[in-house]
């Protein structure tokens, strides 16, 4: 460590300690790192004043003092010293990133001091700028429609608020501009009630792009109960079962599908709707009610656009009730009748696998070779693999042998590529070193506006400022996607500054001859934390790092559509049953996001996934996936002593393929990195 650092520093002055030191002796960068983590904790008089020696032009951070300072100046309603470094930082810092943040300073001072007309003039130039970014946009919006509300200007205040709801239903202020939109309705009920049936859905409809799904649910329900007819009620019933579906209410959802369907044959939702009610019943194992359902779509919406997938969904459920002449003949009118079907290629590939596991190894050989040959590359190579196996059945060893080689040289290292070694007796690839040291290589030409962001990132990334250096990064990535050269250099800048995530985005988009390309793609990111954990569990540490590559992309912030958070993308309620588990308090959304939090919890849920499944990677990985409520089902009714076959006809294609990634993930690891660790 380097006690003499700027770090080292900051983190003294945090703890009290008064620098002897002076103030000549200290670089801008040492005041400015201190003057940072000072302000960062509340600390705002002693950052202030080792700020102000951070303003030199000739500091690559002075437009960050300046900002700061500005901030500073504003919570201490000093509104002269609060504006002059908001224009200094403008005046001097025209790229800055802060440039948008310092007008919108400015205009809060404006707003402070009562000067709302050079205020409004302001705000209008602001949400003009097609530079600034949505977050600057959406606070302006919500000062002008206050600050309209405040000139007594309502009508204008609310069609702002309005504006604000529709374009960013999910901003931190749409909360601010929903209860502003109430308050003048109560205030103003001549002007803003919801006083038309049309009126009360069009604000159903923004409530449940908010996600105020109970508030919009009582509204459609309301609406529903006055009896209406015609376009209107089916518009409610639509509407109403989609937030059912959004927040998995599915069975509320399903008299409102079948409504839909029953009583508006004609409309385009109701094939849809059918569909959908049938689709609910296949997902809950409901098989022989759906099969009747999927049996309604063909018979009564012969043209919809549903046919295919009631074909494919037919096919899957005959299949599970041993009907096997049913399902061939329903998997095998997806490719006829459908050829430009989504679901052609899945159709072919558990018409193989009927085959396959009926022992019919010439059907099955040519139903794999005939799937291998498709423009479908997701199924390309597990087709020819599996079109081998058949052919290892025939005792046609050669045609096998040909097939297996064919996968093993074929360009990117895929799942299938091990496997076809293993049926070959090869030895796995030789793990070859790799650095894991980051290369420094000169900068190719570069525009001043890129260096300048470029510059501030590298000072921002020395002092271990990693957020800001990332928004600095993608200001350079933003102004140079057509500069080739400057790829590989922001690559490794990303990984410095921990975004492991866009470091490997950019990796996979360079060619091979990349230096040390795979060190992005497949990064020992939290390394230190991760081996310790696995060490504490037994668990392999490479395969918590390939699970997570899979997961989030080492993006510590990653939030899924279902709501799973950071970087092994926990569910609030299996964080809080694990963490019970071991004796820890349950985590807050936001702990979710640290990373020792999150992998805490994370490597214990893979440690008990490990041991419910006896250690059977395939099964763990799987439930990781998918829940273990799916896959103790699978075991039920995928029998087979074979793991391979067992993954391959995992019924979810979304579980299917991220068992193979992940298992894949997990041999390029070994083979990066075994020797170093």
């Amino acid at each position: 460590m380097n006690l003499s650092g700027p770090i080292f520093l900051a983190a003294l002055l945090f703890f009290g300690w008064t620098p002897r030191i002076p103030a000549q002796e200290l670089s801008p960068k040492e005041f400015f790192s201190s003057g940072y983590a000072l302000h960062t904790t509340g600390k705002s008089a002693r950052a202030k004043e080792l700020l102000q020696k951070a303003v030199d032009p000739k500091f690559t951070l002075a437009d960050y003092s300046l900002r700061y300072l500005s901030a500073i100046a504003f919570g201490e309603k000093n509104w002269d010293q609060a504006r002059s470094y908001a224009l200094q930082l403008r005046q001097q810092y025209p790229q800055s990133l802060w440039y948008a943040q310092a007008e919108l300073q400015l205009i809060k001072i404006d707003l402070a001091e009562k000067k709302h007309r050079q205020a409004l003039a302001s705000l209008r130039a602001l949400r003009a700028n097609k530079n600034a970014k949505n977050e600057i946009l959406q606070e302006a919006l919500l000062l002008e429609a206050q600050l309209q509300d405040n000139l007594g200007e309502p009508q204008q205040a609310f069609a702002l608020y309005r504006d604000l709801r529709a374009g960013y239903p999910n901003s931190r202020w749409t909360d601010a501009a929903r209860r502003e939109q109430s308050r003048l309705r109560e205030r103003y009920p001549e002007q803003f009630a919801l006083s038309t049936p049309t009126a009360i859905a069009d604000e159903a409809d923004r409530l449940a792009r908010e996600a105020q799904h109970g508030e919009a649910e009582n509204l459609y329900k309301r609406l529903l109960a006055n009896n209406p007819d015609g376009e209107f009620r089916l518009r409610l019933l639509v509407k109403l079962a989609a937030l059912y579906m959004s927040i998995v209410k599915r069975n509320e959802a399903i008299p409102l599908l079948e409504q839909i369907a029953r009583d508006y044959p004609e409309a385009a939702e109701a094939p849809r709707a059918l569909y959908q009610a049938a689709q609910i019943l296949w997902n809950r194992h409901d098989n022989a009610q759906a099969l009747e359902y999927f049996k309604a779509v063909i018979d009564r919406f012969p043209k919809s656009s549903y046919i295919d997938r009631a074909h494919f969904a037919l096919g899957d459920i005959y299949e599970y009730f041993g009907n096997r002449e049913l399902a061939i003949q329903y998997y095998t009118s997806v490719p006829k009748q459908f050829p430009k079907s989504n679901l052609r290629s899945d159709a072919l590939w558990r018409l193989a696998w009927l085959y396959y596991r009926a022992a019919d190894w010439p059907q099955a050989q040519t139903t794999f070779a005939s799937l291998s040959q498709t423009g479908d590359s997701s199924f390309r190579t597990a087709a020819l693999y599996w079109q081998a196996r058949s052919a290892e059945k025939l005792n046609d060893q050669e045609t096998a042998r040909q097939l297996h080689r064919r996968i093993i040289n074929g360009g990117e290292e895929s799942y299938y590529q091990a496997l076809s070694q293993q049926r070959l007796g090869l030895p796995p690839s030789e793990a070859r070193a790799i650095s894991t040291s980051t290369t420094m290589e000169a900068d190719p030409p570069i525009t001043p506006e890129v260096n300048f962001h470029f510059n501030r990132a590298r000072e921002l990334l020395s002092l271990s400022l990693h957020r800001l250096a990332v928004a600095e990064l993608d200001e350079v990535e933003r102004l140079s996607r057509k500069h080739a050269r400057l790829r590989p250099v922001l690559m490794r800048e990303y990984f410095r500054g921990q975004a492991y995530g866009r470091s490997l985005t950019i990796a996979n988009q360079l060619p091979g001859s990349v230096e040390d390309r795979d060190r992005f793609r497949f990064p020992l990111a939290y390394w230190s934390a991760i081996q310790k954990k696995a060490q504490e569990r037994e668990i392999d540490p490479f395969l918590v790092l390939s699970l997570i590559r899979q997961e989030s992309l080492f993006d510590a912030r990653a939030r899924s559509p279902v709501f799973a958070l950071g970087l092994m993308q926990l569910l609030p309620s299996t964080a809080a049953r694990v963490a019970k588990e071991i004796g820890l308090e349950p985590p807050s959304n936001e702990k979710l996001f640290e990373p020792e939090t999150n992998l805490t919890l994370g490597m214990q849920y893979l440690r008990d996934l490990l041991q419910r499944y006896s250690n059977n990677w395939y099964k763990a990985i799987a439930a990781y996936n998918a829940g273990e409520g799916a896959v103790d089902r699978w075991e039920r009714e995928i029998v087979t002593d074979d793991i391979e076959e067992f993954v391959e006809r995992i019924p979810y294609i979304e579980t299917r393929g991220y068992v193979k990634l992940v298992m894949r993930n997990h041999r390029i690891y070994k083979k990066l990195y075994k020797k170093n660790s």
